[in-house]
């Protein structure tokens, strides 16, 4: 978790135990007894404290100051929590512990929104449905990649940049090797593999089963859900060539209790200050309907 020098005391750090391993969780309390709360799932891979830590701890501030109380936690592996790393398909355990441990110390709570970006929002995706207590995820561009979707996406990109001058200013400056470029090119189209591995590196097919956890979760959910997605972001870009190429897809993501937004300047994890406040501003406005 993001340690602070000047903590407000609204801010309850602790620990619970999930099979034998102990996590760390945190609670933004609220004034009032709001009966609805939100739970953040922190993404996997690499994180530190300054970068995706640090935008959790502000939109718990911002949403718990609205009158939400907010769980953030570390699942095993991840952050300050023990435990070996599962991978985001396999952490249905840790959010539940997360859910029971959020209800016992905060007993107004009784209905619960996920928060999720990049795998953590795949990992609510899949899981959401097996928690009565849950009414509601919020996604920001979902982990949904594959050989296929990175292919079309890096295709779609290519496209795009044959149509602007400032590509064809670079090439005529030479800057651009398009010998290399197009060798580069060819090799990846032959060697192709999925930008990141699931849990298992060697399985070139270890993606096809967590998109159909994600589908079959998304289409058990009885809640609602509001997909942020970013218009610099290449996994959003991989999101929209799955939607274009999968009519279950586009089925479940358009069903009228869904909602979509676009940030068109944001990139995958809304690093710049506008991108973040737009994020915060659409969660908050959001999260209130649902109160």
């Amino acid at each position: 978790m993001t340690p602070e020098s000047a903590k407000p005391a609204s801010e309850i750090p602790f620990a619970f135990d999930c099979e034998g391993s102990t996590l760390i969780g945190v609670i933004h309390q609220a004034t009032g007894k709001s009966e609805l709360g939100l739970l953040t799932i922190v993404a996997g891979g690499p994180q530190y404290r300054g970068g995706c830590g640090r935008q959790l701890v502000e939109l718990a501030r911002r949403i718990s100051s609205e009158g939400v109380p907010v769980m953030r936690f570390d699942h095993r592996g991840l952050g300050d929590s023990a435990g070996a790393f599962r991978g985001f398909e396999h952490i249905q355990m840790d959010i539940r512990r997360a859910i029971e441990e959020f209800r016992d110390r905060a007993p107004s709570v009784k209905r619960i929104i996920l928060w999720g970006g990049c795998d953590a929002a795949s990992a609510a995706l899949i899981n959401a449905f097996t928690f009565p207590e849950v009414v509601g995820i919020i996604a920001s561009n979902p982990w949904i990649t594959t050989e296929e979707t990175t292919t079309l996406a890096r295709q779609k990109h290519y496209r795009s940049r044959l149509l602007q001058m400032s590509f064809w200013l670079k090439v005529l400056r030479m800057e651009y090797n398009i010998l290399e470029y197009t060798a580069a090119a060819l090799k990846r189209r032959g060697t192709n593999r999925p930008a990141r591995s699931t849990t298992d590196v060697n399985n070139a097919a270890a993606a096809k089963p967590y998109l159909e956890l994600m589908l079959d979760g998304l289409n058990h959910f009885r809640g609602t859900v509001l997909f942020v997605m970013s218009g610099r972001s290449l996994t959003s870009s991989q999101f929209d060539e799955l939607l274009q190429s999968d009519n279950r897809w586009l089925d479940a993501v358009g069903n009228n209790r869904n909602q979509r937004i676009d940030i068109a300047d944001a990139d995958q994890t809304f690093s710049s200050r506008v991108g973040r406040e737009a994020l915060l501003d659409v969660a908050s406005t959001w999260i209130g309907q649902l109160k």
